[in-house]
């Protein structure tokens, strides 16, 4: 999916170190594992999406770094200009390409993927707002 091992999923905006970032991200893990296993019917995503994997990487690095939020990223860059600061909204399976699925699937609510998801429209950077 794209994921580096041993990297937990970014922020919007930056956390702290130490032992309580990783009980949250335990928690993260966690949640996500139970989303899983009960099974999830549809998710509220945003996205970003451009034709290059090396721009897409620029852009996560620019989320991180703090320069520009989720939210201003997509309203700068993505190409979906259909959803506003890339907002899809609440999707189900069948609405969504499978590897944009199955990438989203794991990442915790809140949090968006840093690397680039590949589907058939080009690479995302994904968010997922809440699950259901």
């Amino acid at each position: 999916l794209g994921f580096r091992k041993g990297r937990g999923m970014g922020r919007d905006k930056g956390g702290t170190g130490g032992k309580a970032a990783a009980a949250r991200e335990a928690a993260e893990k966690k949640a996500v594992a139970d989303a899983k296993a009960k099974g999830v019917e549809a998710m509220e995503v945003r996205h970003i999406l451009v034709e290059k994997h090396g721009k897409a990487a620029e852009i996560i690095e620019i989320i991180k770094s703090g320069k520009m939020g989720f939210n201003e990223a997509a309203r700068e860059y993505s190409m979906d200009k259909a959803g506003k600061s890339g907002l899809l909204g609440w999707k189900r399976k069948p609405e969504l390409d499978q590897d944009f699925w199955a990438a989203a699937l794991e990442v915790p609510e809140g949090k968006y993927t840093e690397e680039p998801i590949k589907t058939q429209y080009g690479y995302h950077i994904i968010m997922v707002q809440a699950r259901k």
